[in-house]
């Protein structure tokens, strides 16, 4: 099933909205690769909280493999809110923006999909910048759960945030081979399984 109207109602009554849009945007975190100095998610498990497979880049979406917050997206596809802004704290001790809270790209609300099992991805235009031009959600950000932080971005801190990534240029496709090379590290049966989901 797609979603592709203005509003289409599904048989569980969600009704999303995909046309009638605000310059306002929704903050989403997920858990940064160690392994990687690209704003990619932790394909490998290193942070111990499982093996990730959102954001889905290679499709331009989230929740499109597994359930993610799934009470978010809802809210989100039922929402005028545009942008799904993509935060992350950075773990590679390489950078200079290692342990910061960042926004490091979106993806823009254009269509969704009804994926097996009853949830909804997100799917759309995707940008994703390198961690020196992403944006800082400040220090108070950076304690050990940023996932607290407010999720709803008016339209004032949304223009903040796109001035912010517009500095930079879209870096999606090297972070689609950089996922695709960590992916090479995974188990034959661990790739199986994460193909299977995301089949």
């Amino acid at each position: 099933m797609s979603c592709r109207k203005k509003s289409h109602r599904a048989t569980d009554s969600l009704e999303v909205n995909l046309t009638d849009l605000d310059e306002t945007g929704r903050l989403h975190f997920f858990y940064h690769s160690p392994s990687s100095p690209l704003p990619v998610r932790d394909v490998l498990n290193e942070q111990g909280a499982g093996y990730k497979t959102e954001p889905y880049i290679e499709k331009c979406a989230e929740n499109y493999c597994r359930k993610c917050n799934p009470a978010s997206i809802r809210g989100f596809l039922k929402s005028r809110e545009r942008y799904l802004f993509l935060f992350t704290t950075c773990r590679d001790n390489q950078s200079k923006r290692a342990g910061k809270v960042l926004v490091v790209g979106y993806i823009e609300k254009e269509h969704c999909e009804l994926r097996p099992g009853g949830f909804y991805a997100v799917i759309g235009p995707t940008k994703l910048v390198s961690f020196d031009k992403a944006y800082n959600l400040g220090e108070s950000a950076s304690d050990n759960n940023p996932r607290q932080l407010p999720k709803k971005c008016d339209a004032r801190k949304t223009g903040r945030i796109l001035r912010r990534l517009g500095t930079g240029r879209n870096i999606l496709r090297r972070c689609q081979a950089e996922v695709k090379r960590l992916k090479e590290r995974l188990s034959a049966e661990e790739r199986k399984e994460q193909a299977r989901r995301c089949s």
